[in-house]
């Protein structure tokens, strides 16, 4: 099962998919790709939901999906994608489709001081940056631990890209 979480500014709300997703793979290729961008596909200055959506097809095993925006091709010279690949709200209505997915609920951490339990590896996060309703960024959730580069910061490890970063939520 794939669960997808959307934080509105470190709000996260659910989405269940039903699609089989690979939950490890899609974190081994997370971990693989953290800091580094995979020379088989386009890099952009705003690369977060690029990676998460190479995360999902690569390691996830998601078939790509033409028809409804999500997929990333190379043709001759050049490169074709869909929004839905490389837009966080894209990914976000993609995945919260009737047929993809369900929106299960809401986490503020504003709101409530224990963690969020409900994440697993291979979870994607969206968060809203601005507070517009617009889905700005995506991550990954990777473990669930100790910061590495804040080692005070104990919770969910995320992996994202534009500014390539490894941390705690």
């Amino acid at each position: 099962m794939l669960l997808i979480i959307s934080p509105i500014l470190n709000s996260f709300s659910y989405i269940s998919a039903s699609a089989a997703y690979n939950s490890e793979g899609a974190v081994s290729y997370a971990n693989a790709w953290a800091l580094d961008r995979n020379p088989n596909y386009p890099s952009f200055s705003a690369d977060c939901t690029n990676f998460v959506s190479q995360a999902m097809h690569e390691g996830g095993t998601l078939p790509f999906d033409k028809q409804n925006g999500w997929y990333c091709e190379k043709v001759l010279w050049w490169w074709n994608w869909g929004t839905a690949w490389s837009v966080a709200n894209d990914l976000y209505k993609y995945l919260s489709n009737s047929q993809r997915g369900t929106i299960l609920g809401k986490w503020n951490p504003d709101q409530q001081t224990d963690t969020n339990n409900n994440l697993k590896r291979g979870d994607i996060l969206f968060y809203d940056w601005n507070k517009d309703g617009t889905y700005d960024h995506a991550a990954i959730v990777v473990d669930y631990g100790r910061d590495a580069y804040r080692p005070d910061i104990i919770g969910d490890l995320q992996n994202q890209h534009t500014t390539d970063y490894y941390h705690a939520v």
